[in-house]
């Protein structure tokens, strides 16, 4: 038995059924926060949905309790999409997205959706290509909102603006788009904006950790190895970036940028014989 106090990520990626947001938190301590207090900002969670008893009225439909627990989130309280800082490691980090009541979509409906559980309201997240939102099931149907801007609700024509926005995809939509996000995957969606704000940044050290966290929750995907050695290589370690690059070749040989990975090897493997 692992004592509380000890407790971490990869024990959270053990359980049968995981806490997103708790597991979001850990990840946070793992990477950027050693003094975390995992429990005090699952309280801060509890607390929130507490008080928004007060703001949602538990005899309407579902989908009108998730307007109003909206309304006291994004109108009341403020939390906000960071519009001006997008990339700001910040944003993916849970217990900043508290503090600050900054986040980008994820981060932001991570939250909305622990709360709504915790008032009984049906949310699920789901990933859309380039900008996660939340859906409610309510009676026969489901309704889509946008924690990013104000919680405002969403049609089909809206999410599909918000996919070309973020992507520049114009064709039509996928069924498989509106489905519920496994907790799994959603943790591997804010690893990925975390790993994608560090890249951005040229921060080669902190980008290879959350790369490590992403084969941890996605040992199964390949890409994880070949990123991990591309991100050795921008920090010119060449023996760690050859080892993974190459481990990455041997697990996924007919991959699309395989034969661009082989062409680089051996310039790879030049480079790192001239400094040894």
């Amino acid at each position: 038995m692992v004592a509380m106090s000890d407790w971490g990520f990869q024990d959270e990626l053990q359980l049968d059924e995981l806490n997103v947001p708790r597991a979001a938190l850990q990840l946070a301590r793992a990477l950027a926060y050693p003094r975390l207090d995992v429990a005090g900002y699952m309280a801060r969670l509890h607390e929130l949905s507490e008080s928004a008893l007060d703001y949602v009225d538990v005899s309407l439909a579902a989908d009108e309790q998730a307007d109003q627990l909206a309304a006291y989130l994004f109108g009341k309280l403020q939390f906000r999409g960071n519009t001006d800082d997008y990339s700001d490691p910040r944003n993916s980090y849970l217990n900043e997205v508290l503090d600050r009541r900054l986040g980008i979509p994820i981060s932001l409906s991570v939250i909305f959706i622990d709360i709504a559980h915790r008032l009984g309201i049906p949310a699920y997240g789901i990933g859309l290509p380039g900008h996660f939102i939340v859906g409610v099931r309510s009676l026969d149907k489901n309704t889509w909102l946008d924690p990013f801007h104000g919680g405002r609700r969403l049609d089909l024509a809206d999410c599909m603006e918000l996919v070309r926005l973020a992507i520049g995809y114009e064709g039509p939509p996928e069924p498989d788009w509106f489905e519920p996000l496994p907790p799994r995957e959603t943790l591997a969606r804010m690893l990925n904006n975390l790993r994608s704000s560090y890249v951005r940044a040229g921060a080669w050290k902190e980008a290879a950790h959350v790369i490590r966290l992403l084969r941890q929750t996605q040992p199964e995907v390949a890409e994880h190895v070949r990123d991990l050695g591309l991100v050795y290589y921008q920090q010119r370690q060449m023996t760690q970036a050859a080892h993974y690059l190459d481990v990455y070749l041997q697990r996924a040989p007919s991959a699309a940028d395989a034969q661009m990975i082989r062409d680089g090897m051996k310039d790879l493997l030049d480079t790192w014989a001239t400094q040894n």
